[in-house]
């Protein structure tokens, strides 16, 4: 079995190394390789070419039943040496296969740490809700959407490849393992932001019920004040030498009573 690194936007190189393809194959190849996302083309009887896009890197792959090329940026050499030194690779689809179990272990990472911190964003959301917790929501909905659909492009690839041996059967476990755990983080990330959004609620509640006690607990006042604050010569007490003592004990009784009577109701 043979493995190969060909830089793959040049045509040449990939002509001179490969008797597998044609020059009818040019254009259609040139163009599937400027696509940047997953997905996976049968080119001949013998040939498939199969890119998986990454977080942050892109790797091409012409997969035959003995050949396998990639890309020279894809960063794959390190791994594939090592895989070769521990006698991992017998087909090219062993090596397709141990790619899948790298992007998995990629992914893994990321859902764990999506998780931790989620947890501990939502027990923040839920204790202090802020406005500037909006943008952090929208960014972790983004991320989480974004793994799943890594996950769905990754999956229908490796089916179609799948292979009868214990490896690919575990490969697929764990990418179907995976694939269920990027679901329950999507709703995860659903439940959160309704979450947040319940919180804003609640919060905004609570100031409108303090402004409401407090309208309540003035109203009184301002009626009182405002009445006394007339310029008639006829006024209640106006010409009474402790009509100010009566006014204050009068306004101290009714705010007495106002706050009693919310305190009873629990709503203080």
């Amino acid at each position: 079995m043979e493995i190969k690194t060909l830089n793959f936007d040049s045509w040449e190189e990939v002509k001179a190394n490969l008797s597998l393809l044609s020059g009818a194959e040019e254009s259609n190849f040139k163009h599937l390789n400027t696509i940047e996302k997953t997905f996976s083309k049968q080119m001949n009887d013998s040939l498939q070419f199969i890119s998986l896009k990454g977080n942050h890197s892109q790797i091409k792959i012409l997969l035959g039943n003995d050949l396998f090329c990639y890309h020279t940026n894809s960063n794959l050499e390190h791994n594939i040496e090592n895989w070769k030194l521990n006698k991992l690779i017998k087909t090219s689809h062993d090596v397709l296969c141990l790619i899948g179990f790298e992007l998995l272990d990629i992914i893994q990472r990321q859902i764990g740490s999506l998780e931790s911190f989620m947890n501990k964003f939502e027990a923040e959301i839920l204790k202090n809700p802020k406005k500037s917790q909006q943008a952090e929501i929208i960014r972790l909905h983004r991320d989480t959407i974004r793994l799943k659909k890594q996950l769905n492009n990754y999956f229908p690839i490796f089916i179609r490849n799948k292979q009868k041996m214990p490896l690919w059967d575990e490969l697929i476990i764990n990418m179907q393992s995976n694939l269920d755990d990027s679901r329950n983080l999507v709703e995860l990330m659903e439940n959160m932001r309704e979450a947040y959004q319940a919180s804003m609620d609640n919060k905004a509640n609570d100031i409108m019920k303090l402004l409401t006690i407090l309208a309540t607990i003035f109203l009184p006042i301002n009626i009182l004040t405002s009445f006394f604050g007339m310029n008639f010569e006829r006024m209640p007490l106006i010409h009474n030498y402790y009509g100010m003592d009566i006014l204050y004990l009068s306004l101290f009784i009714i705010v007495s009573v106002i706050f009693l009577v919310l305190k009873k109701k629990n709503w203080l």
